[in-house]
């Protein structure tokens, strides 16, 4: 009965398929939740800036957050080199691509989907009944840019979203790749979730382009995916835009507080990066003398690994009963392909020797 009043791409649309909670995984494969070793979401294990607990007291809790977020965004501008009226943040950046599809798109538009990657672009494309036109990457995981462009003109795409590193393969887009899409007058969205471990940026060039909009997270540098904080970095016409639409009070008071502090002492945060990146290291070379796994080269706080030999499948199923899960795929162009989230010396020894006895 219910039915007949909800919009039909929502009744076809297939729900997000995110990480399972501790709980859940603990009960599936009969484990203790204490021996969880999560490296399926890209979380930091080392958690957020050490003060950061002892400072929530201070927190009043009993009045509404800033809806400008005057205080966040002038920590934003010191961080990211941009006007305060350029930056917006979000409930993590998931509420910001919320809000491009709602500011730009409408029902029957069309997004191309550079596949494989993050799958909320086209799950909240999907959300609002947009066409959602599928675009292989080459073997290597690059972008062939004279093929993307040509399928751009054909299908008079609105829309584009470009991860740079891309989730789950690791590899970043050339900025001067960017530009040569950007020059064909599409809105080009730039989620630069692992920007702190790469470095790499395109911040610049939203001088020059009013159809660029890059986001941000603190959920896997900073180490509080929990309080869900994002930010959008544009030209001021688009954050305006996102202002009239996004929730008034979208960010709490803790998250807030957060994010202030982090970015104040993001010094004592470096280290905890450097030690992510350094085991990434070591990870890559052990996964490059085993015997039928190709681990592919990242610029982020993972790893993309094809099991050739065993199978993608039988690996995920030999780390989980040991109470290590990582992140497996449905899609065919990840057939056999593991993502790991690079965790601790001790959690990334205990994922080697799981390995090695399977090898």
């Amino acid at each position: 009965m219910i039915n007949k009043f909800i919009n039909q791409h929502i009744l076809d649309l297939k729900k997000y398929d995110p990480v399972d909670s501790d709980k859940k995984l603990a009960e599936e494969f009969g484990l203790k939740e204490k021996d969880i070793i999560r490296l399926n979401a890209n979380e930091n294990p080392y958690g957020p800036w050490e003060g950061l607990e002892d400072s929530f007291s201070e927190i009043k809790l009993n009045v509404y957050p800033d809806s400008n977020q005057d205080l966040l965004r002038e920590s934003l501008s010191k961080y990211t080199g941009l006007n305060k009226d350029q930056i917006v943040a979000g409930s993590g950046a998931d509420e910001m691509i919320e809000c491009i599809f709602k500011i730009f798109c409408n029902k029957n538009d069309i997004l191309i989907d550079v596949q494989p990657t993050f799958g909320m672009y086209s799950f909240l494309a999907d959300s609002i009944g947009m066409k959602v036109i599928p675009f292989e990457r080459d073997l290597d995981w690059s972008i062939n840019i004279d093929k993307l462009k040509k399928e751009i003109g054909i299908s008079s795409a609105k829309l584009i979203f470009l991860a740079s590193p891309n989730n789950p393969t690791g590899n970043s887009l050339p900025n001067e790749d960017l530009e040569e899409i950007l020059k064909l007058g599409i809105l080009v969205v730039v989620d630069e979730t692992y920007f702190e471990f790469c470095g790499s940026t395109s911040v610049k060039m939203i001088k020059n382009y009013e159809n660029l909009i890059i986001l941000r997270s603190f959920s896997k540098w900073a180490g509080i995916a929990g309080l869900r904080i994002g930010y959008m970095l544009a030209n001021s016409e688009i954050i305006d835009n996102v202002f009239k639409v996004k929730q008034p009070y979208n960010i709490n008071v803790v998250a807030e507080k957060a994010a202030i502090l982090t970015l104040e002492n993001r010094i004592d945060l470096q280290f905890n990066i450097e030690k992510i990146l350094s085991e990434k290291k070591v990870f890559a070379k052990f996964i490059d003398n085993l015997d039928g796994v190709n681990a592919f080269s990242s610029d982020a706080n993972f790893i993309l690994c094809k099991f050739s030999k065993n199978g993608g499948e039988f690996i995920f199923n030999k780390l989980a009963r040991e109470g290590i899960f990582v992140r497996s795929f449905s899609n065919e162009n990840l057939k056999d392909c593991l993502r790991f989230t690079i965790g601790t010396t001790n959690q990334m020894k205990k994922v080697k020797d799981v390995l090695k006895a399977t090898n």
